[in-house]
């Protein structure tokens, strides 16, 4: 990169030297001119004030053929160079290069003489020597500067990139994810990738933190049937029963086995879209028909005790009816889950802004503003008691689905009056 700098600044100093030269040798020819003259007759008379070498520049006086009139070549320049006013010449001879300018000078009796301004690259050169090594020289002074600037910024640069490695490096292998890296120095660019770290950080704690109350809740919940059916096998072993309590002790673990089973089936099927592991068919919805079919299902399960209303207009949309069908049913499930018996659960479909939609009304106990941003939680109840119906997998499944249509789920509801949940679902119409 120096020996670049080197040549650009050898070609700029070349560059502004030559343009230097050009500049005095046309500013000297064009005052010189001005000395020339003539006689009535038409003699060439050269004034008092007319110059034959001004410094380095030797002056020639030239009629129209390129003869000198006045004046002399320097030594060794070569003579016969013809007459050329349009440009500066460079002529060469051995190592020696001269810089060569022409200019016309017409007389009052018509007649025609030419300057000619010559000078030495060499002598011309001689004068910006200094210059050029001064240039030289503070190139090499800048140079050393940056360098050294920079092979100091570098280490402070390093020194705190070396300082958030140990933090990251402590991070990993304490596990201590509530830690943060800390940067308090001036670069702006280390300020932000600090802070950027510090996000995924938080990221990353709240992930752990997700994992570690998921885990938790999933043993919890799959505890409890389990202890119920250890409880009924030692019953049933413990001693002599009658085959009436041996067919309530099969019933218990069969409802337990199956309470099981759907903990297990909701889990793999979240964890199957999670991970984009569950094929999302392209198929066409009819939501009204879908929503009378779940309804009738659920009303043949419950029998009377179901009571359910339907305000079903036109909706369609395309999606995967299998997991569609589950998203209604989860919402269905879950007003009737908490509702009264007996209590009216109104199910709409039809058209919002663009988009279809199924809205599942019940008149229950509703949801209070603490619980609402937590609902779609996996495992999350309003109880805490955990002794309420469900796993808290329907709402976060539903949700899930949704999102992976393109939609999503909106709440409405008030503690004591009820809850609205609405799946919104893109309209192919």
């Amino acid at each position: 990169m120096m020996a670049a700098m080197l040549i650009f600044v050898r070609i700029l100093a070349n560059a502004a030297v030559e343009y230097d030269i050009r500049q005095s040798l046309d500013r000297e020819a064009f005052k010189n001119l001005k000395e020339i003259a003539a006689t009535p007759s038409g003699e060439l008379i050269l004034k008092e004030n007319f110059v034959q070498k001004e410094g380095d520049i030797y002056f020639l006086v030239l009629n129209k053929n390129g003869d000198v009139i006045s004046g002399e070549y320097p030594q060794g320049c070569p003579q016969d160079i013809e007459i050329n006013l349009k440009k500066l010449q460079r002529v060469s001879k051995g190592l020696e290069n001269y810089f060569i300018r022409d200019m016309r000078r017409h007389l009052e009796n018509g007649r025609r003489f030419y300057l000619r301004a010559i000078v030495r690259k060499s002598d011309a050169y001689s004068r910006y020597q200094t210059m050029e090594y001064l240039a030289y020289f503070s190139l090499f002074v800048v140079s050393g500067i940056v360098i050294l600037w920079g092979l100091l910024l570098a280490k402070r640069i390093a020194g705190s990139l070396r300082e958030m490695c140990r933090s990251a490096e402590t991070i990993g292998q304490n596990m201590n994810m509530s830690r943060r890296m800390e940067y308090d120095g001036k670069f702006y660019e280390l300020a932000v990738l600090t802070q950027a770290n510090n996000r995924m950080l938080d990221r990353l704690e709240e992930t752990f933190r997700q994992q570690e109350q998921f885990t938790s809740d999933v043993a919890h919940e799959l505890r409890t049937p389990i202890a119920v059916m250890t409880a009924q096998c030692q019953y049933a072993h413990g001693k002599k029963v009658s085959e009436e309590d041996y067919q309530e002790a099969l019933e218990v673990i069969e409802r337990q086995s199956l309470k099981m089973s759907a903990i297990i089936s909701r889990l793999l099927e979240l964890s199957r879209l999670d991970h984009d592991r569950r094929q999302i068919e392209q198929e066409y919805v009819d939501l009204p028909e879908l929503v009378q079919s779940v309804c009738e299902d659920l009303q043949q399960k419950s029998g009377d005790s179901l009571n359910i209303k339907l305000r079903l207009q036109q909706a369609h949309t395309v999606g995967d009816i299998s997991l569609v069908m589950i998203a209604i049913q989860n919402l269905i499930t879950n007003a009737i889950r908490h509702s009264e018996e007996d209590s009216l659960i109104e199910v709409e479909t039809g058209m919002r802004e663009n988009r279809v939609f199924v809205s599942v009304k019940d008149y229950g106990a509703g949801i209070s503003e603490e619980d609402l941003p937590h609902i779609f939680k996996r495992f999350y109840k309003a109880d805490k008691s955990r002794n309420s119906k469900g796993f808290g997998l329907g709402l976060p499944l539903a949700m899930k689905i949704a999102q992976k249509h393109g939609g999503t789920i909106i709440v409405e509801s008030k503690e004591g009056a009820g809850s609205t949940f609405t799946l919104l679902l893109p309209n192919i119409e």
